[in-house]
C-alpha cells in the first residue's frame, strides 16, 4: 500500500481538486463577468431576439358637423410588420415572392425593406384586416400584423380645408386635424410581446391585448349642408366663368362661427387639397369691396356725414402723372351714391381726407393686416404696410382697395362687424369637444375681439350697402333675393403675380361679400372668383353665386317672416333640411373599403328634448328614424336616451308635455341654467 501507486494516488486528488477548483472559478469569474460587466447589453441582446415593442396609436376621435354628420372617423385595420434577419433566414426566394405580390410591391421594394439592418421593419399600414390575416396564413417566420386604426373621410373631400387630414402614422397634418391634434390622437400605447424561435409573436397575455384610447370627439360649427352647397356652387361657377380658383366664407355675424368654408381649383380636387385652406391661407387685393370699410371709417371719423357731396371729376383724376378713372363719368356723389356706383374716385378723395394715420387705424380697426384667430393652422395676416410708407397716391389707390391684401376671411370678418353693430368677432370652426365617455372638454363661446365702429354707423352703413343690391344702378343686382333685404359689396381688382409682384395684364379677382337679410343680419356670405378674365367683374360673376348660396340657406335655416315671429315669440325653430346629398360619399366611400363602419353603426340619437312635435319629426325624418310620440307641447323626455348608438334600431320614443316652452327653450340653447332645468321640470309637470 505505500508502494509507488500508493504515494501517486494523493498526488492525483490533490491535481483533480486543483483542477476542479480552477474550472469551477473560471465558471464563476465568467458569470460574474457576465452579469456584472456584460449584463445590460446581454440582457438586451436576449430582448431583441425573444421580445419586441411595437407603438400602437388609439383611435383618432370622430370630426363631425354641427348636427353630428360624420365627416373624419377612424376605422380598425392591421399593419403587417417583419423582423429582416428572421424572415430572410427561415425562408426561400418563391415564398418572399408570394409575400411581395399579397403586399402589392414587387419584389425588388420588398428585398429594400428587408436590406434593413434594423431588427423591425414595415412591409403595409392600414390593411384591411382580411389581407393582413391572408397574409399571416402563410405561416413565414418573421412576419406578424398589429391592429391599427386608419382615418378616412365619409364624404370625400366635404369641407375637407377645414378637417384637414392626418398622416399614416396618427399625426394631424392640416386643418383641425392639426390644430387640435393632441386632443383628437388620444394615448399611444406600447405593445410589448415575445416571438418563439420563428419570429412569431405570442400574444398570450391579455394585457398585451388591451386598446389604446381613443381620442376626443370634435363638434364643428360647420352646417354640412350648406358646406355641400357653398362647395358644389362655386365649383359650377369656377368652370363656368375660366376663373382659376374661388373661395367661399358663410359666418355667423354675432357669434363668429364658420358655417361653410369651400375652396375649388379649376383643375380637379385631389386628397391635397386639404392640405392648403385658401380662405385663410391665401391674399387678394380687395378692390371695391373695401370701400365699404372705407365709408364706415370716414362716417365714424366724421370726415364726411351721409349728405356729403363730393365731386367725382367725370370720371377721371389725375394725382401727379397717375390717372384714376371710374367706369362711367360722376359729378357730384354722396357716400351713398359712391358705394352704389362703386366711383374709385370718390373713395380715393374720402381716403385722401381721412389721412394715412387715420385710415391705417380704421383698417387695422377691422382686422385687416393681422390674423383674425381662428382655430386653424396657417393663417395669414394679409398685407397692409405701415401708414408712413403711404404716398399719396398709395393712399387714393387704398381707398378702392389696390395696394393692399386681404385673406377671404379677413373681409368676411370685417363685413360681419358692420352687421352685428360694430364688433369684431373671432371667428372659429370647432364649436365643442367630448372625451370617449362623452364628458365636454370645451365648449367655445363667441369672443369680441374690439369695437371698430359704433352702432349708429354700423346702421348707417347697413342702409347703404343695401342701396348696393337694391337700386337701379346698384353694382350688386344680381345678389338681390324676393323679399329678403341684402347688404353687400362687389369687387373687381387686379391679380397679382406672385413671382414678379406686378399685376397681370388680363387676369382679375371678381368678388361679392354681403350680409342679410340687412334689417337682422344672420348670413355673412363673400365668395371670391380669382383669375377670371377682363370684363368679369364681381357684381356680374360673383354677385350671383352669393344668391345662389344664400337662398337656399335662408330656406334651410327657416330665415322668413314665420321663423322671425317664432323667434320674437322665445323660441326658434330647430327644422333641418334632409341631408340626401351626403349620403351617395358614404356610401361609395364604403363601397371601396369594406372596413369603413356604416352610417348606422355610428350614427348617434340626437337630443329630442326642448324640441316641439313638428321640430322632433323634422329632426328625425333627416335622420330617417321612426318616433313615436306620446303627448303634445315640448318633448320632455325620450327613450333611448341622447348619444346612444342607433345601430340598427332605427325608432325614438318621446314624451311631450305643455306649460314646458320657458323650461325646454333653456334645455336647447343650454344657457347656464340649463343644469337644473330637467329637475325642475318635475315642477311644471304639475303645475295646472
Amino acid at each position: 500500500m505505500n508502494g509507488p501507486s500508493g504515494q501517486q494516488r494523493p498526488r492525483r486528488v490533490a491535481f483533480l481538486s486543483v483542477l476542479l477548483a480552477s474550472f469551477f472559478a473560471a465558471i464563476a469569474l465568467r458569470l460574474v463577468m457576465l452579469t456584472v460587466f456584460d449584463g445590460t447589453r446581454l440582457s438586451g441582446l436576449a430582448r431583441t431576439e425573444h421580445f419586441e415593442t411595437v407603438k400602437l396609436n388609439g383611435a383618432r376621435g370622430p370630426i363631425v358637423d354641427r348636427y353630428g354628420t360624420p365627416l373624419a372617423l377612424s376605422a380598425e385595420s392591421r399593419s403587417v410588420f417583419a423582423r429582416p434577419s428572421v424572415l430572410l433566414r427561415n425562408s426561400s426566394p418563391a415564398e418572399r415572392a408570394k409575400l411581395a405580390r399579397m403586399l402589392d410591391l414587387s419584389e425588388t421594394k420588398l428585398d429594400e425593406r428587408l436590406a434593413s439592418r434594423a431588427h423591425f421593419v414595415w412591409l403595409a399600414r392600414q390593411i384591411e384586416p382580411s389581407a393582413a390575416q391572408a397574409i399571416e396564413r402563410l405561416n413565414l417566420a418573421g412576419v406578424g400584423s398589429v391592429p391599427e386604426f386608419k382615418r378616412f373621410y365619409p364624404e370625400r373631400n366635404l369641407a375637407g380645408v377645414v378637417v384637414g387630414m392626418a398622416g399614416v402614422d396618427n399625426q394631424g397634418l392640416s386643418g383641425v386635424e392639426l390644430s387640435y391634434d393632441s386632443l383628437i390622437r388620444g394615448a399611444q400605447l406600447k405593445l410589448e410581446f415575445a416571438h418563439d424561435a420563428h419570429g412569431r409573436p405570442l400574444l398570450d397575455n391579455p394585457a398585451e391585448l388591451k386598446q389604446a384610447q381613443p381620442g376626443a370627439r370634435v363638434v364643428l360649427t360647420i352646417d354640412a349642408a350648406i358646406q355641400a352647397l357653398a362647395e358644389n356652387e362655386l365649383s359650377r361657377s369656377v368652370r363656368q366663368v375660366g376663373a382659376q380658383r374661388g373661395s367661399v366664407v358663410v359666418l355667423d355675424p354675432f357669434t363668429g362661427e364658420v358655417l361653410a368654408m369651400a375652396a375649388a381649383k379649376a383643375r380637379a380636387q385631389s386628397d391635397s387639397s386639404r392640405l392648403h385652406d385658401p380662405a385663410i391661407e391665401s391674399v387678394f387685393e380687395p378692390g371695391s369691396t373695401i370701400k365699404g370699410l372705407l365709408g364706415a371709417i370716414a362716417l365714424e371719423d366724421r370726415v364726411i356725414t351721409p349728405r356729403t357731396k363730393l365731386f367725382c371729376e367725370n370720371g377721371q383724376m389725375k394725382i401727379g402723372a397717375i390717372t384714376i378713372h371710374d367706369h362711367g363719368s360722376h359729378q357730384w356723389l354722396d357716400i351713398g351714391q359712391i358705394i352704389a356706383v362703386s366711383s374709385n374716385i370718390g373713395a380715393a378723395k374720402i381716403a385722401l381726407a381721412l389721412g394715412p394715420e387715420r385710415y391705417f387705424s380704421g383698417l387695422r380697426a377691422f382686422g385687416l393686416g393681422q390674423p383674425t384667430g381662428i382655430d386653424l393652422p396657417g393663417e395669414a395676416a394679409g398685407l397692409l404696410h405701415p401708414p408712413t410708407q403711404w404716398k399719396p397716391i398709395e393712399l387714393a389707390n387704398h381707398g378702392f382697395g389696390q395696394g393692399l391684401a386681404v385673406t377671404p376671411l379677413q373681409l368676411a370678418v370685417a363685413y360681419a362687424a358692420i352687421a352685428n353693430g360694430g364688433l369684431v368677432m373671432r371667428p372659429y370652426v370647432v364649436k365643442a369637444m367630448y372625451d370617449p365617455s362623452g364628458r365636454p372638454l370645451f365648449t367655445q363661446a363667441p369672443q369680441v375681439v374690439r369695437r371698430a365702429i359704433s352702432p349708429a354707423v354700423a346702421h348707417q352703413m347697413s342702409a347703404l350697402l343695401r342701396a348696393v343690391v337694391e337700386s337701379a344702378d346698384g353694382t350688386g343686382r344680381r345678389a338681390a333675393i324676393e323679399n329678403v333685404s341684402v347688404a353687400g359689396k362687389t369687387g373687381t381688382a387686379q391679380m397679382v403675380d406672385p413671382l414678379t409682384r406686378a399685376y397681370y395684364r388680363h387676369r382679375l379677382v371678381a368678388s361679392f361679400v354681403g350680409f342679410l337679410p340687412a334689417e337682422e343680419p344672420r348670413l355673412v356670405i363673400l365668395v371670391a372668383l380669382e383669375g377670371v378674365g377682363e370684363g368679369r367683374f364681381g357684381g356680374l360673376v360673383a354677385a350671383p353665386v352669393f344668391r345662389t348660396i344664400a337662398l337656399p340657406t335662408l330656406e334651410r335655416l327657416r330665415i322668413a317672416p314665420k321663423a322671425r315671429e317664432q323667434r320674437a315669440a322665445g323660441y326658434e325653430t330647430a327644422e333641418l333640411l334632409p341631408l340626401n346629398l351626403l349620403a351617395g360619399g358614404w356610401a361609395a366611400a364604403q363601397s371601396e373599403d369594406k372596413s369603413i363602419p356604416s352610417f348606422a353603426e355610428l350614427l348617434q340619437v340626437p337630443a329630442f328634448t326642448g324640441l316641439s312635435l313638428r321640430q322632433a319629426l323634422a329632426l328625425a325624418r333627416r335622420l330617417d328614424l321612426d318616433i313615436k310620440a306620446v303627448g303634445s307641447g315640448y318633448v320632455v323626455a325620450q327613450n333611448p336616451p341622447p348619444k346612444t348608438q342607433l345601430g340598427t334600431q332605427r325608432r325614438v320614443e318621446i314624451t311631450l308635455e305643455e306649460n314646458v316652452n320657458r323650461l325646454a327653450v333653456q334645455m336647447r340653447r343650454g344657457s347656464p341654467r340649463a343644469a337644473d332645468a330637467s329637475g325642475r321640470l318635475n315642477a311644471v309637470r304639475g303645475a295646472p
